[in-house]
């Protein structure tokens, strides 16, 4: 394992017996956990502490953050994935941050040559391959030529019953709009529609317009409110003595961009 200021022998010990051994540990460092939520200008501390590891995992063909609990028996505490173009951010030299799923992520490392450790690993990270003795004991396939036809051969049939039907929607002159597993939201579109006046035939006749309406109104609100996520500031530093420090919950609070102020020194 790489050497870190931060971890002890019993602690490395630990998170040996919890990565798996085909997985290789590039960097580890004592750290503690941020986000930004629920509110996206204030880091708030999500009581996740532990030894945190950054791995290259073959198996699955990508490098992954690790937190491991050195002080219980919960094995890996946190786990993100780090993907292809992620942006990976030193804020300060104590703290890091990047983009997550839902907001952004913030690490705090107790010491600073951890932290530019991890750093340095991460911007210099090499893409993995993944080996699965599946593929390799495959059978070679049918490769297709450049500008070639496709072999018909290659296309394998549908299995029996693998085609199911699950969702229908119809229109009777009788009996109306009749569905069968269809989402409620365009049972309650259809529902509004007729409120305003507008014939179940017409309706009807027209219901390729309306889906492809709707999709277009979906699509051009996702690509408004899909912006870049904004970074609040940094916590404060941490204390040295973080490895012996109760979990806690606690929210720093900033003024919003475009200035945010820094954290105090450690």
């Amino acid at each position: 394992m790489p050497s870190s200021s931060t971890l002890s022998a019993n602690d490395k010990s630990r998170v040996r017996s919890i990565i798996p051994t085909p997985t290789k540990i590039l960097a580890a460092s004592l750290a503690r956990i941020y986000f930004a939520y629920p509110d996206p200008f204030s880091w708030t501390y999500g009581g996740l502490q532990g030894a945190l590891v950054l791995v290259a995992d073959r198996t699955r063909g990508a490098h992954f953050f690790c937190l491991v609990d050195i002080s219980g028996t919960r094995g890996v505490l946190w786990q993100h994935e780090i993907y292809k173009g992620f942006e990976y951010n030193q804020d300060r030299p104590f703290f890091h941050s990047f983009a997550g799923d839902e907001c952004m992520v913030g690490i705090v490392f107790p010491a600073e040559g951890d932290a530019r450790n991890f750093f340095k690993q991460v911007s210099s990270r090499k893409e993995i391959k993944p080996k699965s003795k599946a593929d390799s004991a495959a059978p070679k396939k049918k490769s297709i030529a450049k500008g070639g036809t496709i072999d018909k051969s290659l296309i394998s049939a549908p299995k029996t019953g693998s085609f199911v039907h699950v969702a229908h929607m119809g229109y009777d002159a009788e009996k109306g709009f009749t569905s069968s597993g269809v989402d409620p939201s365009w049972l309650a579109l259809l529902d509004g529609l007729q409120a305003h006046g507008l014939d179940e035939a017409v309706i009807a006749e027209n219901m390729d317009f309306i889906k492809s309406f709707v999709r277009d109104a979906q699509k051009s609100g996702a690509a408004t409110n899909g912006g870049p996520k904004k970074k609040p500031p940094p916590p404060p530093a941490p204390r040295r003595n973080m490895h012996a420090q109760q979990d806690s919950t606690v929210s720093v609070t900033a003024t919003p961009p475009p200035a945010p102020p820094p954290p105090p020194p450690s």
